[in-house]
């Protein structure tokens, strides 16, 4: 019997662990039947949708008293043998993967907490990491799968409004609960807290996506955040940090203009404001022209402007902590609550103050109508729900604060949402962040081994960008934060460069960088223009091959990729899915290679170095399609719109915009004694053509573009 079956029946054996008072009388009850229990009735129905999805829910009503729970967990025992289990973090920033019955899930030791208030940044301080083997939970959704077979159960949560739902299993002992954050939640007679889930199985991980498009009815019924339009630009934070300027800004304008990169997006990050929370106070010494002239310099080059907010942040030095600390949360004892440790410290905006939601109104309308930011990027969200309140648990709160959010904005801006609870944004931001930031160096050994699990890093961010991946243009699009091409301030080797580069535009639909393009050398310019046009590839499975080391399936332009990506430390030789009748074509890294291409036998091994990711594409040799390969894009034929044959020769019509750069395409002929036939670029006959046997199987036409 499967974990999916399990669940579903109804006399599977199950314990409600529920803490509650009444009359300030507490109450710690345990039971197999749901009934026994005082003050509250509770109920559990499922609801078959067919036979691979169902509806489970439990409803839980206050009798004739107020009820004020404090903690519920519904325990089932289920066999887990053979399962791994999908680990979704706290929020965004936090590390996302699969974890098996060795893994373990630790809270950040007491001393770290103390000395960085890192702890803050998760859900450390009021979820119980137990740290055993085998311990794992996830939040708002979850899956197991089978490693023998890759059978999957999904379970998402579809009532997110009524708090934070986690997922517990204890692999080695085949327990399974849901749990739910209900701390501080007041039930007043008659009313009625549910916790709704859907469940789903597939015969395969590969069916992953179908669950996620079916999920995403939930939250996005209209389908208004699917598909989003997918964007490339650039971000003032990973150059300048919070020491930017008008300057800064206007050079790295210029430097965009002059090599005439045509990116989408153009995003002030944090350090125009005088203070964290005091939006709308420009620091004049930095940007003594303010914020508007800079979004008409920005457009004035056909980008979209896009600035940077955390709106239930406020700095410990700002004018509201002077002036209005009446809109600052407390705690009950009236302290003001500390949100985090960044800008040397922070607190949170109570956003049920009417007078909070009048000055956040304010910023909107001054940032988007007056200044004419098309973009925002609103970060640290989770300060609004630090702790629970006015008898709503810390979820509810949330999922208020991000309707505070779309109900201040009104759709007059695309908003990307940043530092929150993922499910919270699904039906709401256009955008949302899957990882934690990256970083020009590979990872934080010292907060790695200290468990936490938001920290700066590009290995962590590029494990949660992984393994978000169904969430891409289902249910908003991805932002998996910035790559780094530059040489300059950064860590990263070559193959690590390549490595954030390729997974950011294939899994990303949103994706910037912050580099002075003015500094590359003629590689980098070769890898960054590599980009353009950002190819819309769809990820149709991910799977791991080895110890850290995994395996992407995607299309684009209606053509098959593979990458697989090594991010162990240690080198791992992988072996190319098998083809009937085919090849692979890869383009190298030009970091390293230069434009070395290359057609692997469908039986290739391929070595691959640490952190090292190779592309491969697809070839039928019985396919109709001409396109072998190229060097453009660095998914190769993303910058390619059609090839037509035609009596007088092929013609070849090219993505726009294009960058006028030097670059090869290669295109099938039938043998080795082929002519080579007369070839069009956009109407225009291209004149370096030649033809190249690589053997017995692969003969092609090199067209040589932009030939400098």
């Amino acid at each position: 019997m499967s974990p999916y079956d399990e669940i579903l029946l109804t006399e599977t054996p199950s314990v409600i662990n529920i803490k509650y008072a009444v009359d300030k009388e507490e109450f710690n009850v345990a039971s197999y039947s749901f009934k026994d229990i005082s003050h509250l009735k509770v109920t559990r129905t499922v609801h078959l949708l067919d036979p691979d999805n169902f509806e489970l829910k439990y409803d839980l009503t206050a009798q004739d008293k107020p009820v004020s729970l404090n903690h519920l967990e519904i325990q089932l025992d289920v066999n887990l043998e053979d399962q791994v289990m999908m680990a979704e973090g706290f929020q965004c920033w936090s590390t996302t993967k699969e974890l098996d019955r060795y893994s373990t899930l630790s809270a950040i030791p007491g001393v770290v907490s103390w000395f960085t208030q890192f702890n803050l940044q998760g859900d450390y301080d009021f979820f119980n990491y137990s740290g055993k083997a085998g311990h794992i939970h996830s939040t708002g959704y979850t899956y197991l799968r089978n490693t023998n077979n890759n059978h999957i159960v999904f379970l998402g949560s579809i009532s997110e409004e009524s708090g934070y739902t986690y997922y517990k299993s204890d692999l080695n002992h085949n327990k399974f609960s849901f749990y739910k954050d209900i701390e501080g939640k007041l039930l007043k007679p008659g009313q009625n807290l549910q916790i709704k889930i859907l469940v789903s199985r597939r015969d395969q991980v590969s069916q992953l996506k179908s669950i996620w498009e079916r999920y995403a009815e939930y939250y996005d019924p209209k389908h208004e955040f699917r598909n989003p339009r997918h964007l490339t630009g650039w971000s003032s934070w990973y150059n300048f940090y919070e020491r930017v300027t008008e300057k800064n800004v206007l050079s790295s304008l210029q430097a965009f203009k002059k090599h005439r990169y045509p990116i989408d997006v153009f995003q002030i990050d944090d350090g125009f404001e005088s203070q964290i929370g005091d939006w709308l106070d420009v620091d004049s010494v930095k940007f003594p022209r303010g914020m508007k002239a800079l979004a008409d310099d920005i457009k004035q080059q056909n980008y979209l402007p896009g600035i940077w907010l955390a709106p239930y942040a406020v700095g410990f030095k700002s004018k509201i902590v002077k002036e209005h600390p009446e809109w600052l949360l407390k705690h009950a004892d009236g302290r003001l609550v500390v949100a985090g440790p960044n800008w040397g410290g922070f607190y949170a905006m109570d956003i049920y103050h009417p007078e909070v939601r009048t000055y956040l109104h304010k910023v909107f309308d001054q940032v988007i109508d007056i200044w004419g930011y098309e973009l925002l990027k609103l970060d640290f969200l989770f300060a609004a729900a630090m702790i629970p309140r006015l008898g709503k648990s810390r979820g509810e709160i949330m999922w208020d604060a991000m309707n505070l959010i779309t109900e201040l904005t009104g759709k007059r801006a695309l908003l990307l949402g940043s530092g929150v609870t993922l499910p919270s944004t699904w039906g709401r931001l256009e955008y949302s962040r899957v990882s934690s930031d990256a970083s020009p160096w590979w990872d934080n050994s010292v907060l790695r081994i200290a468990n936490v699990r938001e920290r700066v890093a590009t290995s962590n961010a590029i494990i949660s960008t992984l393994n978000r991946w169904p969430m891409g243009s289902i249910i908003f699009g991805s932002d998996p934060d910035v790559f780094f091409v530059r040489s300059d301030n950064n860590k990263l080797t070559k193959q690590e460069k390549h490595t954030l580069l390729v997974i950011n535009i294939v899994f990303g639909q949103l994706v910037l960088m912050s580099d002075n393009v003015d500094l590359y050398d003629k590689q980098e310019h070769k890898l960054y223009s590599s980009i353009f046009p950002k190819p819309e590839a769809q990820v149709t499975e991910l799977i791991s091959v080895g110890m850290d080391v995994y395996q992407a399936t995607y299309t684009s332009n209606g053509r098959e990729y593979i990458f697989i990506t090594n991010l162990s430390p240690l080198p791992f030789t992988a072996k190319l899915p098998w083809l009937d009748h085919g090849h692979y074509f890869e383009r190298s890294n030009v970091l390293i290679n230069g434009s070395r291409v290359d057609w692997l036998s469908r039986y290739s091994q391929i070595f691959l170095l640490p952190h090292e990711t190779r592309t491969f594409m697809k070839i039928e040799h019985d396919s109709e399609d001409k396109f072998m390969g190229s060097t453009g894009n660095i998914v190769p034929g993303s910058e390619i719109e059609t090839i037509t044959e035609k009596e007088d020769g092929i013609y070849i019509e090219l993505k726009k915009p294009h960058m006028q750069k030097k670059t090869r395409i290669y295109i099938k002929l039938n043998s080795c004694e082929s002519e080579i036939p007369s070839v069009y670029v956009d109407n225009e006959l291209a004149k370096l053509v030649e033809k190249i046997i690589w053997d017995d199987h692969v003969t092609v036409a090199k067209i040589t573009l932009f030939d400098d």
